[in-house]
């Protein structure tokens, strides 16, 4: 078995009696925290631990000490447990998203999703590198962080040629209190609010975040990009 340690846990403990011993562990999570909702629940390497999948996060149950852990399993050989189990989850969610809203950039034959912010400095350098790039077709949902982000995505959707807008915008031409065309129209409301709910449904918790040949990609990780297009 490999070594592995808990990097950055915090014990919670909450009375009960210890009764679920005969319980499923489904059945014994739900009956020590009725309070914590989760999409699955299954057995790490570590006798007596299971992960706990919210939907977007995971965290550790210990049945026999009636206890949950937050944080990471990390190897002694430094590989995050956690977050490559959390990217496949998301991957397969990543994967079946309808992309009829997303903003289409691109005619390459090599899908990429993306969640992007406008205002975000990872986000823009990962623009430039797609930008730079003929073999790909880059599906882009905009998850805006702050209410400057939320001004430029609109002023994205709102315009007739959204692919340019998207440019000037990720390019830096729209910053320092630019002009923008702040439409309220039914239309952009509700592609703000289906790219929100894309976010939500894939679990998507920062940007950027992409989805590349099966994988979810955390953070512009420009030589795990290179590798898998380059496949």
């Amino acid at each position: 078995m490999k070594k592995i340690l808990f990097a950055c846990c915090f014990l919670l403990f909450y009375p009960f009696s210890s009764d679920a011993g005969n319980l499923s562990v489904d059945e014994a999570f739900k009956k020590i925290f009725p309070q914590h909702k989760f999409e699955s629940i299954s057995p790490t390497s570590i006798k007596g631990v299971y992960e706990v999948y919210t939907g977007n996060q995971i965290y550790y149950f210990m049945p026999e000490a009636e206890v949950v852990i937050t944080g990471n399993i990390i190897t002694k050989d430094g590989v995050n447990l956690t977050r490559e189990s959390n990217s496949k989850k998301m991957a397969a969610k990543m994967a079946k998203l309808p992309l009829e809203s997303a903003l289409k950039i691109g005619k390459g034959k090599t899908t990429v999703i993306e969640f992007t912010d406008p205002n975000c400095p990872y986000c823009r350098q990962a623009f430039q590198y797609f930008a730079a790039r003929k073999d790909v077709t880059v599906y882009v949902f905009l998850i805006p962080l702050s209410h400057d982000s939320e001004r430029k995505i609109r002023h994205i959707i709102c315009s007739e040629n959204k692919v340019k807008t998207y440019e000037d915008v990720m390019s830096g031409k729209l910053d320092k209190n630019a002009p923008l065309n702040i439409c309220n129209d039914k239309k952009a409301d509700d592609t703000i609010k289906t790219h929100r709910e894309m976010a939500s449904q894939a679990g998507i918790r920062a940007t950027p975040t992409f989805h590349l040949k099966g994988n979810a990609i955390d953070g512009f990780e420009k030589d795990i990009i290179d590798n898998l297009l380059n496949q």
